[in-house]
Parts: structure tokens; C-alpha cells; sequence
């Protein structure tokens, strides 16, 4: 039986693009300009992983304080909203016993406030966050540690991404890569590691059937 691990931001909740306005607002508060063009960059890293690509591109920038802006931000103007065809899937993995994870780049106390938001809680058989690995994506680390905590062989595992990041993490991880684009369509070179790419996440269930 095959089971399945999911990214969060921009692959099952449309908060990616949120990120933007608030790279944009807290960037130009910080005197570094809009800075909302490099979220494609920054996509599924983790949090030191992220910290290091500020501090390499906008020197002397305060990294603590930037983030905790970035989260204020988030936190007042945040709507947390399923992508296309996101509810549906895990309605039907969790109704064929199909076992599912989440295994983001995002803090855990991030990833449980977005669950929280709209009851997902309960779809999950492992939730793993930025914070529960020391190399984030594309290091393989937290697809791996889903699959541990799963109980399953990540050869039997299919992973949804829509960063170039997590395509690379999933693949190195040996796990099936599947492609759902959200900011950025995805380059030739990433689109070889891939086992399919979608337009949505609905077209996913016809994909499935075929392995019950």
C-alpha cells in the first residue's frame, strides 16, 4: 500500500502567496524595499536555511526582527484557505486508509495554528516541521522523518510539492514526486525528479484509484 506526504504552504493551503504582501510591508519597514519577489526562492527552506539566505542577500539585516514582523503580519492578515482540490483528497486517502503526512518547512506551532484553522488535524498520521530537523529542504530530512514517524518505506511514499526546493527533497528522499505549481512553474531540470506534474490537487483522486 502506498502512502502519502504532503508540503503545506502553496501545496495543501493557498498561504503561500501570502508571504508576499508581508516580505513586501516588513521589507520596506526594515529598509531593504520590497522584498516579496524572493519568496519563489525561499519556498519549503526551513528556518535557518532561511536565515542564511537573508543575512547572504541583505546584509546587516536583523533576521529576528524581520521574522517576527513577517509573523505579526501573518498572523492579522492571514485567511488560511484550502488549495483546489486539497479537502477532497484527504477525504478520500483518509476514507481508502491511506496513511498521510505533513512535512513542511514551516514551524510546527505554525503548521498546528493553519490545522487548527480549518480541523485538519485528524487527516494526519505524522505532522513534522521545520523546527524537527536540522537541514531543511532540499535536504531529504523532513520527508524522511515523516515516513519514520509513519511507519512506512519512503519508496512507498508519494509526496506533493509546488516548490523546486521540495521536488529536490522528495526525490533525494527516493520517494514518487508529484508537482503541484502555485508561484512558479517549475524548471526542465526539476521537472526530470518528478514521478507526474498536476494543474491541482483534484486530479490526484482519478491518479490514486488506480493503485487500490
Amino acid at each position: 500500500m502506498f502512502s502519502v506526504i504532503f508540503d503545506m504552504d502553496g501545496t495543501l493551503f493557498d498561504t503561500q502567496r501570502a508571504y508576499v504582501p508581508a516580505w513586501d510591508y516588513v521589507g520596506e519597514k526594515h529598509g531593504f524595499g520590497k522584498m516579496g519577489k524572493y519568496i519563489p526562492d525561499v519556498c519549503g527552506m526551513n528556518e535557518p536555511c532561511c536565515k542564511a539566505y537573508l543575512e547572504e542577500h541583505f546584509p546587516g539585516i536583523d533576521t529576528v526582527k524581520f521574522r517576527a514582523d513577517v509573523r505579526e503580519f501573518m498572523s492579522d492578515n492571514l485567511v488560511v484557505e484550502y488549495k483546489k482540490g486539497a479537502f477532497e483528497l484527504l477525504e478520500f486517502l483518509k476514507a481508502n486508509g491511506i496513511k498521510i503526512g505533513l512535512a513542511s518547512g514551516t514551524r510546527k506551532v505554525s503548521i498546528n495554528h493553519h490545522l487548527a484553522e480549518v480541523g485538519a488535524h485528524h487527516y494526519f498520521d505524522a505532522i513534522c516541521g521545520g523546527d524537527d530537523v536540522i537541514n531543511g529542504k532540499p535536504a531529504p530530512d523532513v520527508f524522511l522523518l515523516a515516513a519514520e514517524k509513519m511507519g512506512v518505506d519512503p519508496a512507498d511514499c508519494f509526496v506533493f510539492e509546488d516548490s523546486e526546493n521540495g521536488i529536490r527533497a522528495g526525490h533525494a528522499a527516493g520517494m514518487k514526486t508529484i508537482g503541484v505549481p502555485d508561484m512558479v512553474n517549475f524548471c526542465d531540470e526539476v521537472k526530470t525528479l518528478m514521478f507526474c506534474e498536476l494543474e491541482s490537487l483534484d486530479q490526484a483522486i482519478p491518479l490514486f484509484e488506480k493503485y487500490l
